[in-house]
C-alpha cells in the first residue's frame, strides 16, 4: 500500500492469526498511517499501535487517538 489513511481500525475475527493481523498493522505503518487500533470483539479488547508505542485498553479504560483531537471512548463503550 503506497499510502495509508492517517488512522485505520480493523476488527479482528477469531479465526485471524496473531502474526497476520500484527504483520498487517505494521504493514500501515510502513505505509505512513499514523495510528492503527486492532479490535478483539470477543476479548473486548484494542489494540493501539503507533509508530512509537504499542498499547492494550480494555474494559472501562479511555482509548484517545493522536489523530482525532479531542475524541476519546472507553472500550465497553466501542464495542457496545
Amino acid at each position: 500500500m503506497p499510502q495509508s489513511f492517517s488512522l485505520i481500525a480493523e476488527v479482528i475475527s477469531p479465526t485471524d492469526a496473531a502474526n497476520e493481523v500484527f504483520a498487517k498493522a505494521n504493514e500501515y505503518l510502513r505505509s505512513q498511517c499514523q495510528e492503527v487500533w486492532s479490535i478483539f470483539g470477543e476479548e473486548r479488547l484494542i489494540v493501539v499501535l503507533t509508530q512509537d508505542s504499542r498499547k492494550i485498553y480494555v474494559a472501562d479504560e479511555v482509548l484517545t487517538t493522536l489523530v482525532l483531537r479531542g475524541f476519546s471512548i472507553t472500550v465497553n463503550a466501542l464495542l457496545g
